[in-house]
């Protein structure tokens, strides 16, 4: 049987409706106002149920009253509280800080763990984030192109000798004689997790760098996933590198439960989804019909199916916003009827 993990987001931001029923943000539809001890309380039941990781995004002002936890201090202090689950960022914005820096803090949190540290890494999109925090927002490919010399920055520093100094010269980046001690605890350092849906630069990335490709909560349909990983495989054989070393994952909305109310109650509150811009292929989801291809959802026998599929396209993690946050009945369900299937 293939090894297939699952995995936790973390609701680093409430995502409630504020008035009416549209919510402020998808991933957490059901979740008022942020706290500490609820976002806290659903990491630690993802510990006990035997997930795989815990993953938090990396945004500053993303939901509701723009309230938000940061990232990477979110994933220290968790490393604290917990002793056996995965911990991860998806994904750090390359801009967001140097990537030497990065590189230090990672290896710093990952022997703190003792090698529970995932590190995902992206470009960068949010515009907003950047503009408010006064960060320039160069152009796409420029983005994509410090992202890669921040991977290989960081890689320079994890792989030096111990007690040895590493250089990098690179176009945007450079180090001069850094040293990372202690190193990570991960031989040779944590997987590079690399999110990002761009076929001919971002996928290429992932050929060059990755351990594992993310997609996002839109590109999780089987046939999509399908295909990405087909142009990912293309891409290894251009730069001479086993396809069989990348794995691949599906970050998408989980919906588990056998009431039928709560069934309706919760779809109802998550769609209609209009795509963004950039999603100009795809149609909006606007029925349950159209909510299949891209959620999990269901019974936990319908949740199990559609997992299959994604597991036949190629995919073996599993990152899933759990809809029904902060009541925790979904991901114990999913936990105590889907899981057992796969492991």
């Amino acid at each position: 049987m293939t090894d297939v993990t699952f995995e936790y987001n973390v609701p680093v931001f409430a995502g409630a409706p504020e008035s009416g029923t549209n919510p402020v943000h998808r991933d957490t539809p059901c979740y008022e106002q942020l706290d500490w001890e609820t976002t806290k309380d659903g990491v630690l039941k993802a510990d006990e149920l035997g997930f795989d990781a815990a993953w938090a995004p990396d945004h500053l002002m993303l939901g509701r009253d723009h309230a938000e936890f940061e990232c990477w201090t979110l994933l220290s202090a968790l490393a604290g509280l917990t002793e056996d689950i995965n911990l991860g960022s998806l994904v750090l914005c390359n801009d967001y800080r140097n990537p030497a820096l990065v590189a230090k803090m990672a290896a710093t949190l990952d022997v703190i763990s003792d090698g529970r540290l995932e590190l995902g890494l992206g470009a960068g999109w949010h515009e907003p984030e950047y503009e408010a925090y006064g960060w320039e927002y160069r152009d796409g490919f420029e983005r994509l192109m410090r992202l890669d010399e921040s991977i290989r920055l960081m890689k320079e520093l994890w792989n030096a000798d111990t007690g040895e100094p590493a250089s990098f010269a690179g176009d945007r980046y450079r180090i001069d004689d850094a040293y990372c001690e202690p190193g990570p605890v991960q031989d040779p350092h944590p997987p590079i997790l690399v999110g990002g849906q761009g076929e001919e630069v971002t996928l290429k990335l992932v050929a060059k760098h990755a351990d594992v490709w993310n997609t996002d909560v839109f590109n999780g349909t089987p046939e999509t996933l399908e295909h990405k990983i087909g142009v990912i495989e293309d891409h290894c054989e251009t730069v001479d590198r086993d396809p069989d070393e990348i794995e691949y994952s599906w970050d998408g909305h989980i919906i588990c439960t056998r009431d039928p109310e709560k069934y309706e109650r919760l779809l109802d509150l998550m769609i209609p989804i209009q795509f963004e811009e950039e999603y100009v292929d795809q149609a909006d989801i606007t029925t349950e019909e159209i909510a299949s291809e891209y959620f999990i959802m269901g019974t936990p026998e319908e949740c199990a199916e559609a997992i299959e599929k994604r597991i036949d396209a190629g995919v073996t993690k599993f990152q899933g916003w759990f809809v029904d946050f902060p009541d925790t009945d979904g991901m114990e369900l999913f936990a105590d009827e889907v899981m057992p299937q796969f492991q």
